[in-house]
């Protein structure tokens, strides 16, 4: 399985970056796991839209949904290249209805995500787990041939995921908070500090942080959560592609 963190930043971007976006790709094909702003151009340096086997949005808040419809845009013309033959199938929570009504299209086709279903895509096995943000909201469990890649998406820090994220090879966690940045007020997030405890007790083997403040002081974001992971921690900006 590879994990490849197309964007990081969380609400908005800094200069050229892009907002939340991770494909994870195996032998069987490649999920793209949210779409914010920035995420087409960063997919399309070397992937097609017809390379997908679907798409998942952990929620609907614009930073991880924005580039959705520039990838039914691309859906369009590839329809009619007759490079794919039916709707890409997108999962998602169907709350809050404005925004999930705002994205909806010819070229896709909407599946309200089920805590208590797993599901199958490009050979791997997927998971959800509600969290804790300010909209209805899901972390995500990827399993392939026995490696576990986990992701937060947006919350705060909540026990659940520990049980959820036990003994992953992989842990991309959220941490916006930081000490001194203007970013974000907070509401909905975690601080490095609190990633780091989560992954400690969840006995992960590696930990990035993501969802990052654009005024956020990354070095600073490091310490704390490796006062609280005894294991390796990356910020999503010093690492993009993870072999697993």
């Amino acid at each position: 399985m590879r994990i490849e963190i197309l964007g990081y930043w969380g609400g908005y971007p800094s200069n050229g970056g892009a907002t939340s976006g991770y494909l994870v790709s195996s032998d069987g094909g490649k999920i793209l796991l949210d779409c914010g702003s920035g995420i087409m151009s960063r997919f399309s340096i070397s992937n097609k839209v017809e390379d997908l086997s679907g798409i998942i949005l952990s929620h609907l808040h614009y930073d991880h949904t924005t580039d959705i419809g520039i990838f039914q845009y691309a859906l369009v013309g590839a329809l009619r290249r007759g490079e794919i033959q039916n709707k890409l199938k997108v999962y998602s929570p169907t709350e809050p209805k404005e925004l999930w009504k705002a994205i909806q299209s010819e070229e896709t086709y909407f599946q309200e995500i089920n805590e208590n279903e797993k599901i199958q895509i490009a050979n791997m096995t997927i998971e959800f787990l509600p969290v804790n943000h300010t909209i209805s909201c899901y972390a995500v469990k990827v399993t392939y041939k026995h490696k576990i890649f986990v992701y937060s998406a947006d919350t705060t820090y909540t026990d659940t995921l520990i049980e959820f994220a036990k003994n992953a090879d992989l842990f991309i966690c959220e941490a916006t908070i930081c000490k001194g940045s203007y970013h974000s007020t907070g509401a909905g997030h975690m601080s490095a500090g609190e990633a780091g405890l989560l992954a400690e007790k969840a006995n992960v083997k590696k930990l990035i942080l993501t969802h990052l403040p654009s005024d956020g002081d990354f070095a600073l974001m490091k310490k704390e959560a490796k006062e609280n992971f005894s294991k390796e921690v990356y910020v999503a900006n010093e690492i993009s592609i993870f072999e697993l």
